[in-house]
């Protein structure tokens, strides 16, 4: 088997479990929780320090620590590499997310009230913002442990050791799944602001179980590390010209942050404004939406983006332009049958989740919002893939650029769709700003690369799309007449429905003659 593949299947096995775990957290969140105003202050709280990360440490580790500590690796011809230099990168890397967590625990009061500008009519206002500030300065400690986990993530990736990065995400799943099935009457009793404050139990127990799980992920990576061949020493050494490099291609990479920055706050005040439970039901839609993403694109962009940043340092651009071109093709024949299953079957999907204090006006609202995501999955796992293309020629200023873009359409177009389709507008604006923006990075990185043309990277994608409409109507065929989206019934639909439309699907790209099937084929021959 070769070894591109079996890193695929190592790390598309561990997100599998990590993105289903991930699902069942949110299954027992809304049969424990809800849609409630709780519901809308622990999202918010809890979605902070993964905000903080997402958009600050996350994008600075994919975009620079990545390529930096694959330019520093042992190589064939040099079998001592430059360990001083990952050192320094480690060190001054660990010691910002320190000074960052604690300003972020002391400015929680600013923090959460900045993503709850406009509450909902029917919310009290002052408690709501008392809980999730109470909230969010447990929660904000998991920005040291998400920088670690990064951090760590970001090396053995360089090293190409996907195993622990893939899999180690699963342990927050399940211990906040414990944790809240831990509290009194989980499931019959239902929860409100007030518990949070007057109840220590109820506070502790959604505070430190977040926490906890976060933390017990850094514990897993940072030993792999050295399992991987890191030989630490801490060095503060500031004038390094790496640190100098990481510090340059950070400073766009933060103007990248504060344009997404500016997105999550507009939307998630959007959605409060909607009424009471609304943005968790764009949250736990949006959840669903990055299911396949997680599955389907992020294997591929994590074990082809060292292949992208090696083929740059050798100043091999026809091996750039192959995995580059490849990556992308794969990552759009692999989602779009999903985006036509979450659309489809955006009922049933979300019924399953039909429990407990999780009513059928969430069910409504949470498939509105997939409906809407669902139209953009393939423009988002082609967008963010494409970007590491940038990141692998170590350049951050195109994608800050580019992301300027594609928040302010966002931007632009919730405004334009909320007040007409509420939860639905928020998802159909998301999802046409990164299908504009994924065909206008396509187009930027072939100016930056001559070689590689996006006529030669989309001209058989018509294929994947007739496949899939014609999926998506096979599924439409079988299901359309069941008359429950919930309990066996809405199962049924989404395994059956499921198992026709990929068959159909399968079926119609082979008839095509796919180059993306005949090259599935060839591997999975070799592999043998």
């Amino acid at each position: 088997m070769s070894s591109l593949l079996r890193s695929n299947l190592v790390v598309a096995s561990g997100t599998a479990m990590s993105r289903v775990s991930g699902l069942a957290r949110w299954f027992v969140f809304a049969y424990v929780i809800g849609q409630t105003a709780l519901a809308d202050a622990y999202v918010l709280a809890n979605e902070t320090p993964n905000i903080v990360y997402d958009l600050l440490l996350g994008g600075v580790l994919s975009a620079t620590l990545v390529p930096l500590f694959t330019t520093f690796a042992r190589t064939d011809g040099d079998d001592e590499g430059d360990d001083h230099a990952t050192n320094v990168i480690i060190t001054v890397s660990v010691t910002l997310m320190v000074a960052l967590t604690v300003v972020a625990v002391a400015a929680a009061p600013l923090v959460f009230r900045l993503y709850s500008l406009d509450v909902a009519d029917e919310v009290d206002v002052e408690l709501f913002r008392q809980v999730g500030t109470t909230l969010a300065r447990i929660f904000l400690v998991q920005i040291l442990f998400y920088g670690l986990t990064g951090v760590a993530n970001a090396y053995l990736n360089s090293r190409r050791r996907f195993v622990a990065a893939a899999w180690s995400p699963v342990l927050p799943n399940l211990i906040i799944i414990v944790t809240l099935l831990s509290l009194p009457g989980a499931g019959s009793t239902e929860y409100g602001l007030a518990d949070v404050i007057d109840d220590s139990r109820v506070r502790w127990t959604l505070g430190l179980g977040a926490t906890a799980g976060i933390a017990a992920m850094a514990v897993v990576v940072v030993p792999a590390m050295f399992a991987a061949g890191l030989r630490f020493k801490p060095s503060w050494d500031w004038q390094h010209p790496a640190v100098r490099k990481l510090l340059v291609l950070s400073g766009w990479t933060i103007g990248f942050v504060v344009a997404n920055q500016v997105a999550v706050v507009v939307i998630r005040n959007l959605a409060n404004a909607e009424g009471e439970g609304i943005l968790t039901a764009y949250v736990q839609a949006f959840t669903w939406f990055v299911l396949p993403h997680g599955l389907l694109a992020v294997s591929i962009s994590t074990t082809f983006q060292p292949e992208m940043a090696r083929a740059v340092k050798a100043h091999d651009q026809a091996a750039f332009v192959r995995h580059t071109s490849l990556g992308t093709r794969m990552i759009a024949v692999l989602t779009l049958p999903a985006a036509a299953g979450m659309l489809v079957l955006r009922e049933p999907i979300i019924g399953l989740m039909r429990r407990g204090q999780f009513d059928s006006n969430d069910l409504q609202n949470t498939a509105e919002a997939l409906s809407g995501l669902a139209l953009g999955l393939v423009g988002f796992s082609v967008y963010l893939f494409v970007l590491r293309g940038f990141y692998a020629h170590q350049d951050t200023r195109t994608p800050f650029v580019l992301n300027v873009g594609e928040n302010l359409l966002n931007i632009v177009l919730a405004f334009a769709f909320v007040g007409r389709w509420g939860v639905l507008g928020l998802g159909l604006a998301y999802a046409i700003a990164y299908l504009v923006s994924s065909v206008w990075a396509l187009n930027v990185l072939s100016y930056k690369v001559p070689a590689f043309r996006v006529r030669d990277v989309v001209g058989g994608m018509w294929k994947m799309g007739l496949a899939a409409v014609l999926m998506a109507e096979a599924m439409w065929f079988v299901t359309h007449r069941v008359d429950s989206d919930v309990g066996w019934a809405g199962f049924a639909q989404v395994v059956i429905g499921g198992t026709v439309g990929l068959v159909v699907y399968g079926a119609a790209l082979f008839v095509l003659r796919a180059d993306e099937v005949a090259w599935l084929r060839r591997r999975f021959a070799r592999s043998g």
